[in-house]
């Protein structure tokens, strides 16, 4: 089972490095990097939805049974790139994962965010936690990152209150029970986004609980990706 894995917004792939160890061999993590952070800092960043998802869907390897999990604006990334591969007649996750996320149409808060000065969106990146103080503080690297989280909020906010549209697959939903972020009734809604099973996993912690909680993380992860029916 290979467990393609997309980033929150400005995070690089890298986040998913120590993943692997706490899987069983069957279970292969593939981290997703998007353009402009990681391995491809060099690649000017996206800032729309669709030629992202091209550039994702580039990625996978539809002949293996695969899983899809993200983690808050990840989780958008992934359920929109298992909506397109389902409309393209194309082979479907065997489950789609979504992190710390709110259900699409309840995705509103962020629409203004990337029209921020740098000095505005550096203060509500420190305000929401996720990016490290030394990042913050460094003038130089904040050059190079604030166009890459612009790129990210921009999606987000022209996404809105979300697109229409399900996919085929079963969701599984991961919250923080301290995540006031993503509390468990916004991320319940996300059963209304699938014609298949639809279930939801309390982590502790707060929205990033991604890094705090990680072995509790990825355990929950494999308990899904073992499933007998999605072997």
């Amino acid at each position: 089972m290979n467990l393609y894995c997309i980033p929150y917004a400005g995070c690089s792939a890298r986040v998913y490095d120590s993943w692997q160890r706490h899987l069983p061999e069957r279970v292969t993590v593939l981290p997703m990097e998007l353009p402009g952070r990681g391995a491809r800092c060099v690649v000017e960043p996206i800032d729309e939805l669709a030629p992202l998802l091209a550039d994702l869907s580039q990625q996978l390897d539809l002949t293996s049974p695969y899983v899809l999990f993200g983690h808050s604006y990840g989780a958008v990334l992934a359920f929109e790139l298992a909506k397109l591969l389902r409309a393209k007649g194309d082979p479907e996750p065997a489950a789609l994962l979504v992190s710390a996320s709110r259900a699409p149409r309840l995705l509103g808060a962020d629409a203004d965010t990337h029209r921020l000065s740098d000095a505005e969106l550096t203060k509500r990146l420190a305000e929401l936690g996720g990016t490290p103080q030394e990042l913050l503080e460094n003038e130089e690297l904040m050059e190079i990152y604030l166009p890459v989280i612009r790129a990210d909020y921009r999606i987000l906010g022209e996404y809105g209150t979300g697109t229409p549209g399900t996919v085929g697959c079963p969701v599984v939903a991961f919250y923080g029970d301290a995540d006031d972020e993503a509390d468990l009734a916004s991320v319940e809604e996300w059963a209304n986004y699938t014609d298949s099973s639809f279930g939801v996993e309390k982590i502790h912690g707060d929205h990033f609980f991604l890094h705090a909680a990680e072995s509790e993380l990825v355990a929950a992860v494999e308990a899904v990706c073992t499933k007998g029916e999605l072997s």
